[in-house]
Parts: structure tokens; sequence; C-alpha cells
């Protein structure tokens, strides 16, 4: 999508659309990450 295109003119884009903003995927990517270091210390300790 440019910047010219209709979409992107009128403020939807891929944070607001239908889409998970990017937000959401950075605290279930901090969530995950966090949820793997504490299952590792649980299994491997």
């Amino acid at each position: 999508m440019s910047a010219t295109d209709y979409q992107h003119r009128i403020g939807q884009d891929v944070n607001t659309v239908d889409q998970v903003s990017s937000v959401v995927l950075l605290g279930l990517a901090l969530a995950g990450a966090a949820a793997v270091i504490i299952l590792e210390l649980l299994l491997v300790a």
C-alpha cells in the first residue's frame, strides 16, 4: 500500500484495520519469551 492509497489517507493501516496491533504482538512475544525462560529454569535446573 502506498502513501497515496485511499485506505492510507483515511487512517487505515496495519495497526487499525483487521489485524493485531504491533503493541499486542510485542506483548505476546515478550510473554512467550518469559514463559520459555521460566519453563527452561524449571525443567533444566
